[in-house]
């Protein structure tokens, strides 16, 4: 393999860990490692620590965009300062040991997160009939599907549950048998299909009951429908923890440098080196005559499959199949997410729902009621914010098709808030017209309010901004991944904490976790990392019992 000519670099710096990626998992990882005592350190980093003035481990954070938090991306809008739209990752469990533990070392402020309406008001909208949460209750109701008699009165959260619990134990005894097995396979081994359907449409995930790894998907639904689980959101949104991460990481005297994508990663002895991409931000990082080059002595990749994919070909850990196989053991999955904002909380005041979230087999599938304004006179502020549509799977494609016509939405005068204005950019969010539009139509049609002419000639509901996110978009691929049918997980996401035996190289994240989709399984690989192979020992704050220096 032909090394690039580093002649022309404009730089070089020699760092004791180079962490890649400023999502959750990479600023965690930054965090720690600068955190650590150096008498804690395992003996090859206690040495690099030694050789620093301070004592303490010279670590640089690279971020390919302007912006640290990865697929956390939270947006304060404008007129409802006070809860700001999650468009990336938005709950964390009462179970998730290590983002309690990061939240109260932190003192975060965070609030429950209901998937429900107390009353059940909550709408289903499927086949063209309205239902609502507190029909699946009744046992004369009929969904508009063709159930077996078995599979009649119950919710499709429990035909799903109970199909689950009827193979954990087969699970935990034939582990490996149900590793060649699809779930969605496995399920219609046990339903009908229409039965299947339901559940797909009612629960309002497509891929949830797609075709991963029945060896993974059964945990990871029993960890979801674990009694007394409670969702929770960050008040000052999710993006929140890993800003404060990399905050205190550089207050520590860490390095952080963004715009830096990773172009190509090479050997040079013991030590890796790294070439980077600069730029102005994410869509204009470009690559340049005189690159930026860094040398590190341990190199942490806490990024996602497709970004991986991304990186050089010529990069050295290419060189075992091994790695490119690992590497596609996981699938990413699409998502797509779409705020919008009101002067009304009209979902109030025409079918008195005020929180939880509605299902359709529509496009929009998923509607979140995130902010429902009082609009009792002198009360407070009306302004509301729903999470108009949360889809993924094949939806996703049909929300990125309006996204290519850019026609700004110019919202009527009437449904403005009094003193509020529009940015020009949101942190490039901002939804365009074609989408709005068909939005709201769905959101009519999925609240029984009738459905107008697709020219915006709605009911006075119509938002006065909206504002969306593709996770397809490169370098994410996707906003979460799940097992590949055939993969040992386990297995896999050991390889994956070095994947190249004889190298200082590490890979972290959601991607390879056992906790795909949540911000607990991006952390849980990275303490792997940082405990099984930098030899880092386990942090003192989780379950309280301390917290680290300088923190």
């Amino acid at each position: 393999m032909r090394l690039p000519d580093f002649a022309a670099a404009e730089q070089i710096h020699d760092f004791d860990v180079a962490v890649v990626g400023g999502g959750v998992s990479g600023a965690y990882t930054a965090f720690r490692l600068r955190h650590a005592a150096t008498e804690e350190l395992g003996p090859k980093l206690r040495a690099r620590a030694a050789q620093r003035p301070d004592g303490k481990l010279r670590v640089g954070l690279f971020e390919s965009s302007d912006r640290i938090g990865g697929r956390l991306f939270s947006l304060t809008l404008p007129g409802v300062s006070d809860t700001p739209v999650e468009l990336g990752g938005m709950r964390f469990l009462n179970s998730h040991q290590r983002v309690m533990a990061l939240v109260n070392l932190f003192q975060l402020a965070y609030r429950p997160l209901p998937v429900e309406d107390p009353l059940a008001r909550h709408m289903y909208y499927l086949r063209g009939q309205h239902f609502t949460a507190a029909d699946w209750a009744d046992p004369a109701f009929n969904p508009p599907y063709r159930l077996e008699r078995g599979e009649r009165a119950r919710s499709p959260g429990s035909l799903l549950h109970e199909v689950v619990l009827r193979h954990r134990a087969a699970l935990e005894r034939y582990p490996e048998r149900y590793r060649d097995v699809g779930f969605w396979n496995l399920l219609l081994a046990e339903l009908s299909d229409q039965a299947y359907r339901l559940i797909r449409d009612a629960t309002g995930y497509d891929s949830l009951v797609s075709n991963w790894s029945a060896a993974d998907a059964i945990p990871y639904l029993i960890a979801d429908f674990a009694p007394g689980s409670m969702y929770f959101a960050l008040r000052k949104g999710f993006e929140e923890l890993p800003r404060e991460l990399s905050r205190r990481f550089s207050a520590a005297g860490g390095e952080i440098r963004m715009r830096h994508r990773l172009h190509r990663v090479d050997r040079e002895g013991e030590l890796l080196r790294l070439t980077f991409d600069v730029g102005e931000g994410t869509d204009n990082v470009r690559r340049v005559d005189a690159p930026v080059v860094c040398r590190a002595h341990h190199v942490v990749l806490a990024m996602p499959r497709r970004a991986l994919e991304l990186l050089h070909q010529d990069s050295f850990m290419f060189d075992s199949p091994r790695f490119e196989s690992d590497v596609t053991a996981v699938l990413p999955q699409a998502g797509f997410k779409i705020f919008a904002a009101y002067r009304r909380p009209w979902w109030k005041t025409t079918r008195g729902i005020t929180a939880g979230r509605s299902i359709t087999d529509l496009p929009v599938r998923q509607c979140y009621y995130w902010v429902t304004g009082d609009e009792t006179p002198g009360a407070g502020n009306p302004n509301s914010v729903l999470m108009a549509s949360y889809n993924d799977g094949a939806s996703v494609a049909f929300w990125a098709g309006l996204t290519r016509n850019a026609e700004r939405y110019q919202a009527p005068p009437e449904v403005f808030p009094p003193g509020v204005a529009i940015p020009e950019d949101l942190r490039g969010a901002i939804a365009p017209a074609p989408l709005i539009l068909e939005m709201q139509s769905q959101l009519c049609e999925l609240h029984g309010l009738g459905v107008r002419a697709r020219d915006g000639t709605f009911p006075a509901i119509l938002p006065y901004l909206a504002v969306f996110q593709d996770w397809t978009r490169d370098p994410f691929g996707g906003g979460w991944h799940f097992w590949k049918v055939g993969a040992d997980s386990k297995r896999i996401a050991r390889r994956m904490q070095r994947p190249v035996a004889d190298a200082p190289l590490y890979v972290c994240g959601e991607a390879w976790s056992h906790q795909q989709g949540w911000v607990e399984g991006a952390l849980e690989t990275a303490d792997a990392v940082l405990e099984q192979e930098l030899l880092v020992p386990p942090p003192t704050w989780i379950g309280g019992r301390g917290r680290p220096n300088g923190a």
